[in-house]
């Protein structure tokens, strides 16, 4: 979508150098150290095959021949297709050309709309090198595109036509709107992060390489997850999988936990997380802490698999492992490989324990061993 928007611009500025229909109401001689070529209040069109392609108003229009610059002034601009049909609209305070080096900026306002691939940028300032392909926005300006149901701003934005990647050093943030094919149901994700790197696939075949990573202070929100961390990647079609790294902190809302960990994968379409590194996880309805070196949860089910050094605590009871199977709706734990549950001063060893935590109920098998503690009552 952008190198098309690219080459737009590459057109709309080079194209004063071929031949085109001037009408202007008044036409100014060069002087020294002036412009060769000064028109003001023009329309300048261009045609291909006597089909019009391009239109240019503007305010006022500078040519340079000495330094191969031209300049037009509170520009508007439209591009048609073959059929003359319009496809493109566009608009900034000033536009500049430097044919010999192949370098056109846009300044002030800008505005472009491309109807064949619904894409819309706006923006204060942008420089497009032909000979590079690459499109640069000014220090510190802000971008924003439009693009379907996707919305990006930020600053200090960059783009390559050559590899179909762009960047965002600066603050970034934005959201995307999908559609399930099956039920037309509506999910929104919003984003946020320091700064922002991607990759645009060229034809929708290809989308599943798509891939967008935000870096520092990284935010991500879906209808039913928040997750926060140094660095979030989304990739997949329609961004499918979530990937985070560094400090990760999130909640899910619709199954009410909060989880810490090192790296997470999640699939919105399959609703399973995968958390790994120093993991742990909070129900909050059931007062539940869950602690693992892996935990894969399962959104549709509720159901948590913990993996290594396994530790959850729930009320006086401290239950440990290898592997765990929790059951959130159930209330249900099962423990294998070294388990024990610890219920104050009573201890209960082996190989394998489910653990039913709303009647505190033990079932053991296997190498099954423990201590039991009796308090003695004043008679005794």
């Amino acid at each position: 979508m952008k190198k098309y928007f690219l080459f737009c611009i590459s057109g709309i500025l080079f194209f004063s150098v071929s031949g085109c229909s001037l009408k202007y109401n008044r036409e100014l001689l060069s002087e020294e150290n002036a412009p060769q070529l000064r028109l003001e209040n023009i329309v300048m069109r261009k045609y291909n095959d006597n089909k019009k392609s391009l239109e240019l108003k503007s305010s006022v229009y500078e040519q340079y021949k000495s330094a191969n610059l031209s300049y037009a002034r509170d520009a508007v601009f439209t591009l048609y297709d073959s059929d003359m049909k319009q496809t493109s609209t566009g608009e900034a305070s000033l536009l500049s050309a430097n044919t010999r080096e192949e370098v056109f900026s846009l300044f002030g306002g800008i505005d472009f709309y491309d109807s064949t691939q619904n894409l819309k940028i706006n923006g204060d300032s942008l420089r497009w090198n032909g000979k590079t392909e690459q499109l640069v926005s000014a220090k510190g300006k802000e971008i924003t595109i439009h693009k379907d149901d996707l919305i990006i701003s930020g600053k200090d934005f960059s783009a390559s036509a050559v590899s179909n990647t762009f960047l965002f050093s600066s603050s970034v943030h934005g959201s995307q709107v999908f559609v399930n094919e099956t039920d037309g149901s509506k999910e929104e994700i919003t984003f946020y992060g320091d700064s922002m790197q991607g990759s645009v696939s060229n034809s929708k075949e290809s989308s599943k390489q798509n891939s967008t990573i935000l870096s520092g202070n990284a935010i991500v929100k879906t209808s039913t997850m928040e997750i926060k961390a140094d660095s979030i990647e989304l990739t997949g079609n329609d961004f499918d999988i979530i990937k985070a790294s560094g400090n990760i902190k999130g909640t899910n809302t619709e199954s009410e936990l909060e989880f810490s960990a090192e790296t997470l994968e999640y699939n919105r379409e399959t609703k399973i997380v995968v958390l790994s590194g120093g993991v742990e996880l909070k129900d909050l309805k059931n007062d539940v802490t869950a602690k693992a070196q892996i935990i894969e949860y399962d959104q549709n089910t509720d159901v948590a698999i913990m993996q290594i050094d396994v530790e959850l605590k729930q009320k006086q009871n401290v239950c440990t492992g290898a592997y765990s199977v929790y059951r959130k709706k159930e209330q249900t734990l099962e423990l294998s490989g070294n388990a024990s549950v610890k219920q104050s001063d009573d201890t209960f060893r082996a190989q394998y324990i489910s653990f039913d935590m709303d009647t505190e109920e033990i079932v053991m098998d296997g190498n099954i061993r423990g201590t039991v503690t009796t308090k003695k009552t004043e008679s005794e």
